[in-house]
C-alpha cells in the first residue's frame, strides 16, 4: 500500500509539472515563486492576540491535521512550479513565524532541496510576515535585511530585501505585502501610497550603489497597478530607468474578489533589464482552483471562507518568475 501512495504522488507531481510547463514554457536558469499563503499560522497560541482564532481551541479550529495537510499541499505546489527542478527561491507572505517555515523546509517533499529560512519577526498586529526559503547552494552568495514601514497609525509586516549573486550579476529583490483594504479601500489607500513611496526610496538607494543595477520588486500590493496607491511606483525614475510591471499573460490573475479577478500580486522591475532575461507566469493548475458557486466560473481554492474551513490551499494563486542569467 505504501508503494502505491508514493507512485500516485509521483504521477501527480509529474502531471502538475507538465501542465505548468505548457503554461509557462521553458524554465529559466534561476526560478522563484511569489505566493500569498493565506494565514499560514502555527497551531499553537503565543503572545500575539492576532493568532488566537488560528489555534485548535479557537473559532477557526485550526488543528494540527489541517496544518499538516496545508503544508503538504504547498510543498506539492512548490515542486510543480519548478517544472522538474525545485525553485531556487520561495518568496512567501502571510506566514506567522519561523516555525512554519522550518516545518515547510523540513517537509519530506522539500527536504532534499535543503532550503534555508530567511525570516525576521515584524511588528505586524496579526503576526503575519513576509519571508523566504532559499536554496543557498544554487547561487554564489546572498545577503538579506528587513526594513519596517514608517506609518503614522499602525504596524504592519516589513519589507524583505535580498541581494543575490547570480553568475557575474547581482540581483536585488524586494519582497513586500502592502496593507490590505480591510475597512474599505479609502481607509488605507493613503497608507499604501506611503508604503509604495518608502519602497521606491529604498530601491533608489540601491540603484545608486550598483554599477549595473538589476532590481526587482515582487509582492501582494493589495492594489492593481493603475490604482491610486501605486502612483509612486509608476512615477519612479532611477537615473534614466523606470519601473515597469511584468504581465504574466492574458487572463492570468492571482486573486478573485466579488466575482472579479484582480492582479494585485505583481512583479515590477527596473526597465534596464534585458526584456528577454525575465518572465512571469501564472500557476493556474486544477488542484489550486475550485468552482465559484456565487459568481460563476472558477476561483482559488481557499483554506477558509470566513470562519468556515474549506480545505483548500490559499485564496491567492502563485506567480512564477524565471530568469535567464546569460541575458542580463
Amino acid at each position: 500500500m505504501k508503494w502505491f501512495f508514493f507512485f500516485f504522488f509521483f504521477v501527480l507531481i509529474l502531471k502538475c509539472a507538465l501542465d505548468l510547463s505548457a503554461q509557462a514554457g521553458t524554465r529559466g536558469d534561476f526560478c522563484f515563486i511569489w505566493y500569498n499563503m493565506e494565514n499560514l499560522f502555527y497551531p499553537e497560541n503565543d503572545s500575539i492576540p492576532g493568532d488566537d482564532e488560528f489555534t485548535p481551541g479557537g473559532p477557526r479550529h485550526w488543528t494540527w491535521s489541517r496544518y499538516r495537510k496545508k503544508l503538504t499541499a504547498i510543498a506539492k505546489v512548490i515542486i510543480a512550479s519548478g517544472r522538474g527542478e525545485a525553485p531556487e527561491l520561495l518568496a512567501l507572505c502571510e506566514v506567522e513565524n519561523a516555525l512554519v517555515l522550518e516545518d515547510l523546509a523540513r517537509h519530506p517533499i522539500l527536504a532534499p532541496y535543503h532550503y534555508h529560512v530567511l525570516h525576521k519577526e515584524s511588528r505586524d498586529h496579526r503576526g503575519m510576515d513576509v519571508a523566504c526559503l532559499i536554496r543557498s547552494g544554487r547561487m554564489k552568495s546572498y545577503q538579506w535585511n528587513t526594513y519596517p514601514f514608517k506609518l503614522p497609525v499602525r504596524s504592519t509586516r516589513d519589507i524583505l530585501h535580498i541581494t543575490l549573486c547570480l553568475d557575474s550579476d547581482t540581483l536585488d529583490l524586494f519582497l513586500l505585502h502592502l496593507l490590505s483594504k480591510y475597512g474599505g479601500a479609502g481607509a488605507t489607500a493613503e497608507l499604501r501610497r506611503n508604503q509604495a513611496a518608502q519602497v521606491v526610496e529604498l530601491m533608489d538607494s540601491v540603484y545608486a550603489r550598483r554599477s549595473r543595477p538589476l532590481i526587482l520588486a515582487a509582492g501582494d500590493f493589495n492594489e492593481e497597478y493603475q490604482g491610486y496607491s501605486m502612483e509612486p511606483f509608476r512615477a519612479a525614475r532611477f537615473g534614466g530607468d523606470s519601473l515597469r510591471p511584468l504581465v504574466p499573460g492574458p487572463g492570468i490573475r492571482t486573486y478573485k474578489y466579488r466575482g472579479r479577478w484582480r492582479p494585485i500580486d505583481q512583479v515590477l522591475l527596473i526597465q534596464s533589464l534585458n526584456p528577454g532575461s525575465v518572465k512571469v507566469s501564472g500557476l493556474n493548475l486544477p488542484p489550486l482552483l475550485t468552482e465559484d458557486l456565487k459568481y460563476g466560473g472558477i476561483q482559488p481554492s481557499r483554506c477558509y471562507e470566513g470562519f468556515l474551513y474549506r480545505g483548500g490551499i490559499s485564496d491567492h494563486l502563485p506567480l512564477v518568475v524565471d530568469f535567464t542569467t546569460g541575458l542580463f
